[in-house]
């Protein structure tokens, strides 16, 4: 086990010689291997090269390692504590940060289309009911993002916060209101919003340091609020596809 309390078991644990994708800050994909390991924890992968540059990184990034097994795709954070270089090679030495899960492929198409979301937080005390929904009295506004695509069981968000893996939160999601100014403060006249509670299934720095793309599943939706967003989605798919033709008309 290592500083970050990470220690892999089976087929979520982590080999020397494992050919692995590094999805860089700026969220590209970069073809790597881990080549060797510490006796203390961290891995030392190549600095991908494509089209004969150097996938840019610098110690203290945050990249995701995804890695493969015959049960599927698995997917683990990782922070780079070193990097170094060996005649013409360089390598970065990339500690565990996070326990590697398994990617479960998508149930659900997803749209991409913007829309305010509130990211709140539970307060200590909060009582969930068995269906794990939430009060918006009891939850506490941490910051308003904008989506970058939802189906009926997650959504995709561009935040300023980084979000650890596995936490919940209360989402108020404006489905039928466009992306307006964010940090310009919040309008008077807004719509009414759909409150989810869902966990953390991604958090990947996005282009710049300041911004994530932070992926979230729903969790204790009741059958109405699915039915919602069903009909959201397929609504806008339309009115997109509809715009389209007038584009191109």
């Amino acid at each position: 086990m290592n500083e970050f309390g990470i220690q892999g078991i089976g087929e979520e644990d982590i080999h020397v010689g494992d050919k692995v994708d590094l999805v860089s800050p700026s969220g590209s994909v970069y073809r790597s291997m881990i080549e060797d390991r510490h006796e203390s924890g961290p891995f030392l992968a190549g600095v991908p090269i494509r089209k004969g540059v150097y996938m840019y990184v610098e110690q203290g990034d945050d990249l995701y390692l995804v890695f493969y097994r015959e049960s599927g795709r698995y997917i683990a954070q990782m922070k780079v504590i070193a990097l170094e270089k060996r005649g013409e090679i360089r390598y970065m030495w990339l500690m565990q940060k996070t326990h590697a899960q398994k990617n479960q492929r998508r149930e659900a198409f997803r749209l991409p289309v913007s829309f305010d979301v509130h990211i709140c937080e539970y307060l200590e005390d909060v009582e969930t009911s068995v269906a794990g929904v939430v009060d918006e009295v009891k939850a506490i506004a941490l910051e308003a993002v904008s989506s970058r695509d939802i189906s009926v069981t997650g959504i995709a968000l561009l935040t300023r916060r980084e979000y650890h893996l596995e936490d919940m939160y209360v989402l108020n999601m404006y489905l039928d209101r466009e992306i307006t100014n964010i940090r310009g403060g919040l309008p008077e006249d807004r719509t009414e919003a759909m409150h989810v509670t869902a966990s953390v299934k991604r958090c990947i720095p996005w282009r710049t340091g300041n911004t994530y793309n932070t992926g979230m599943q729903f969790i204790g939706m009741t059958e109405r609020m699915s039915e919602s967003i069903a009909r959201y989605v397929l609504a806008e798919q339309q009115r997109q596809i509809k715009r389209r033709r007038l584009i191109h008309m």
